[in-house]
């Protein structure tokens, strides 16, 4: 018998203290990943403070901790589009030019890409009904396809390339892991690389 959506307990977060953490969380994630880009540049592991999948994340797990897609929704956003200022503050106070459109960009794609995984993120943890392995199979295609797509096909950066793949595959693993999801999550992957080939591809020619 199949648990139904609305049978699994959900964690104990409410959205009075869900939405300003993940404020707080993606106003960190931002302001770290500036100096992180100074420590790690020209490193293998550079691509983990220099691409979209890291930056997702944040909009997953918290999305994951709502108690509602709605909420999931505005938590993944929040989280998402926070990270856009807390990168952008510490790179002027760091001594590095700031870009309106880049800025605007950003925020456009923290708009999209919160709500997206923020209710990846609810979906995983819910793990039940028809999306049952959707939203794992969602952040596991952002990391493989960024491999393939960004850091191999385009700019043929190996060792960034090898990272992203690992880290995508232990996502794989570990989210499976929640609910015996694996084989959900399989047989969503395939969809979901094709969507995060087709985003990336958009990324790259707006860019």
């Amino acid at each position: 018998m199949t648990t139904s959506v609305l049978s699994r307990p959900r964690p104990a977060t409410a959205p009075v203290r869900l939405l300003p953490a993940a404020l707080a969380a993606g106003l960190a994630v931002g302001a770290l990943t500036s100096p992180g880009q100074t420590l790690l540049g020209g490193t293998a592991l550079g691509g983990l403070v220099n691409a979209v999948g890291p930056w997702l994340l944040a909009p997953f797990v918290l999305g994951a901790l709502a108690r509602s897609p709605r909420v999931a929704v505005l938590a993944g956003v929040l989280a998402c589009t926070a990270q856009v200022p807390g990168y952008y503050l510490v790179a002027a106070a760091r001594g590095f030019a700031v870009s309106t459109p880049w800025v605007l960009a950003w925020t456009a794609g923290g708009l999209v890409g919160g709500a997206v995984l923020g209710l990846a993120g609810w979906a995983w943890w819910t793990g039940a009904g028809r999306w049952r392995g959707a939203g794992a199979a969602l952040l596991v295609a952002v990391w493989l396809t960024e491999a393939l797509v960004l850091f191999g096909a385009v700019l043929r950066y190996w060792d960034s390339a090898a990272v992203s793949a690992v880290v995508g595959l232990g996502l794989l693993a570990g989210l499976g892991a929640h609910g015996r999801q694996w084989g959900a999550v399989l047989r969503w992957l395939a969809p979901a690389l094709v969507l995060g080939v087709a985003g990336f591809a958009v990324l790259l020619a707006v860019l």
